[in-house]
């Protein structure tokens, strides 16, 4: 352990007014430290200068490095003289903390990694963080086209390395420069791109989504302008690059606008120091710095001075840590500036120094300070909190291995449920899409006398309205423009209906019966199915038919009576035949009483052989009678007598009596019940016909 009573001197170099806010953060920080932490005795030595007076600072930065033999220098938020005073940093090797975004280019970490490995810089700012977690929320609200709104063009350099991603090459940005502080004219080219002068129809509702590149005293402004041009307004979405969305004032909280930043202060380290550290006393003693020294000037930035409290509380944990190892004490402190007769004297212990301090593993005020090591911009296990103006804390956050979160936290959404206690501005609001179906969505008998919600009624309406109530939110129904439920048009991505709203962005949700399918479910999320209903084909029966002079021939088909027929004259043929060839249907005289006795010529070998003339009953019609009439159960006056034709009798009535049961059932069943005549049992039967037209809904 080093001794408590080891002082170590550390030195700022900042302009008096517009450095206000760090300076104080700076101050409170080492009294901070040298209250709560046992990392020995820290003394701070503060050099102003004027604007722009570089070589000033030069001067007063080898005093701060020689006389008062400072370990660690903090800079100022002016860039080009952070630039400057790096330099002299990197001879002496001393660690040089920045708390403030500069505009320099941010290039993918491979290429400017190399140079920063070398640099006595401790770039505490997450810059590279800052705008991969913007880029992560542009793709996450699926927004294709964005409007980007700036007034210092070096600041919109920084997001050149970004703009040129290969993820972005679908994507459509449109920038607009505030030139003179006109930004009046500024809002009013925003609204010209929405009214979609020269796009196609199609791309106009896509335009209200706005990247805000500008201090907060430049925004405030802006947001001024757009107020009285009434850009502030239900659609539009700000996504603000700076930090700074708790200092929009409260007046534009009310139009239901989007406002959306992240927020770097992170929750772990206020719980964990509740007892030694209060964020808001530390907030007020800023502001009130910042009011005396630069009155009403609103460009505050207190995210560069919570950096600034990280920047002391990081180099003091390093220094102290350090010290045990190496004696980095004043009295073996020999660095020394290049003068005139002599080169620079580096600090001996510095590059340990700097390679401690990159290498730390700190939790602080911002989150996890790792992250001032670029090798890597997924080091570390930093995170934002994304925060949306009049929602009640925060919606989400975002890290750097997981991306974007978005939800409502438990204590916001327990605390919108309380909706006597939560105001509408302060609930999330969502645009609803739907469709005219009933009994899902149905207008009002009176809904032209009715505002846009109260309009409509159904069971969606009443759905939507219980989930509002359940989950606190609030929402604005409109029926979609096209009429449309959703599909792919062209097979290409472009949707239509409402899924086309929704990917948009004139559309947060759709409540509406709406058909889930595959292609739909691959661009939005969906919900359980309220009502699942299968595939079916509805049609009219047709009216049955009067019954027609042939109507007793229905209880068989066609077929069955022809093939009746064709017995008939089949029996009729092969008896006739028969009874020619055999004997035994021979007599001498037809009567009832001699058709059943043996005939006297039975015992001749043929008719020519008697003299006497012979008959047989069995002539054509004859046969055709005793068929007909045994079919029909009349009886007849004569019957086959030889065995041959007996033979074929029997079979006869045998078919016969299946043939009229059979009949004879279906006449009853015909006669008593209507059977409908259904021309459609499936899906075949009505694509192979043209009598019934049929159709489905379109779209």
């Amino acid at each position: 352990m080093f001794d408590y009573y080891c002082t170590f001197f550390t030195g700022l170099i900042a302009r008096e007014k517009d450095d206000a806010h760090l300076v104080t953060a700076f101050t409170y920080a080492v009294e901070w430290i040298n209250a709560h932490q046992r990392y020995g005795r820290f003394e701070y030595v503060i050099e102003f200068i004027h604007d722009g007076d570089y070589f000033g600072a030069i001067s007063k930065v080898c005093k701060l490095i020689e006389d008062e033999k400072i370990v660690a220098l903090f800079g100022s938020s002016d860039i080009y003289l952070n630039a400057q005073l790096r330099k002299i940093t990197d001879q002496i090797r001393i660690p040089f903390f920045t708390a403030v975004d500069d505009y320099t280019p941010t290039y993918p970490p491979g290429i400017q990694n190399r140079e920063k490995r070398k640099s006595s810089e401790i770039e505490v700012f997450p810059r590279m963080h800052l705008f991969e977690a913007l880029s992560d929320l542009i793709q996450h609200w699926r927004w294709k086209r964005v409007i980007i709104v700036y007034v210092n063009s070096e600041r919109l350099s920084r997001l050149v390395p970004f703009l040129e991603k290969e993820l972005y090459a679908g994507f459509r940005f449109h920038f607009v420069k505030v030139e003179n502080e006109d930004f009046l004219k500024a809002t009013r080219k925003i609204e010209e791109l929405e009214e979609c002068a020269n796009l196609n129809k199609k791309d106009c509702s896509d335009f209200s989504r706005i990247l805000v590149e500008m201090n907060p005293a430049d925004f405030h402004n802006f947001f001024l302008a757009a107020l009285q041009m009434g850009v502030i307004e239900l659609k539009h979405w700000f996504l603000l690059t700076s930090m700074e969305i708790t200092s929009i004032d409260s007046l534009f909280r009310h139009n239901h606008a989007r406002f959306i930043s992240v927020n770097p202060i992170s929750p772990e380290f206020l719980k964990l120091n509740v007892e030694i550290f209060n964020y808001n006393n530390f907030e007020t003693i800023i502001k009130k710095d910042w009011k005396k020294k630069n009155g009403k000037n609103r460009n505050l930035r207190l995210a560069e001075s919570a950096f600034m409290f990280d920047s002391v509380f990081l180099a003091a944990n390093s220094i102290s840590n350090i010290s045990t190892v190496y004696p980095i004490k004043d009295d073996v402190h020999y660095a020394r500036c290049r003068s005139i007769t002599a080169a620079h004297v580096p600090f001996q212990y510095g590059k340990k120094l700097i390679e401690y301090i990159k290498n730390t593993s700190l939790k602080g005020l911002t989150g996890d300070l790792s992250r001032v090591n670029a090798d890597n911009l997924h080091h570390g296990n930093f995170s934002f909190r994304i925060n949306l103006l009049g929602y009640n804390g925060e919606i989400g956050f975002w890290e750097s291995k997981t991306d974007v979160n978005v939800n409502m936290s438990r204590d916001s959404k327990a605390q919108l449920q309380q909706n006597v206690q939560v105001s509408d501005e302060l609930k999330p609001h969502f645009r609803v899409t739907t469709i005219m179906e009933r009994p899902y969505v149905m207008l009002k008998k009176n809904h032209f006398e009715l505002d846009e919600n109260n309009q409509f009624e159904g069971f969606c309406i009443d759905l939507l309205e219980e989930l509002s109530k359940d989950l606190g939110f609030t929402y604005t129904i409109h029926v979609v423009r096209d009429n449309k439920y959703g599909n792919d048009v062209y097979g290409n991505g472009t949707w239509d209906g409402m899924i086309g709203e929704i990917l948009s962005g004139e559309a947060d949700m759709s409540v509406a019966p709406f058909t889930v399918n595959f292609r739909r479910s691959e661009v939005v999320d969906f919900t359980k199915p309220f009502l699942s209903l299968g595939i079916s084909i509805l049609f009219k029966i047709p009216e049955n038919d009067t019954p027609d002079l042939f109507s007793f021939m229905n209880p068989l088909s066609l077929e069955i009576w022809i093939f009746i027929l064709i017995a008939i004259l089949g029996i009729t043929g092969g008896m006739y035949l028969v009874s020619r060839l055999t004997p035994y249907e021979w007599n001498l005289n037809f009567s009832c009483c001699t058709a059943h006795q043996p005939h006297p010529g039975a015992e001749y070998s043929s008719p020519e052989d008697v003299h006497i003339q012979l008959a047989t009953n069995f002539s054509f019609w004859n046969t055709a009678w005793y068929v007909l009439s045994t079919m029909l159960k009349g009886g007849c006056d004569f019957g086959p007598r030889a065995v041959s034709t007996r033979w074929l009798g029997g079979t006869w009535w045998v078919f016969t009596l299946v043939i009229i049961s059979a009949y004879t059932a279906n006449l009853a069943a015909v006669l008593t019940v209507s059977k409908p005549y259904i021309p459609i049992k499936n899906i075949d039967d009505l694509a192979n016909q043209s009598a019934i037209s049929y159709g489905t809904i379109k779209g």
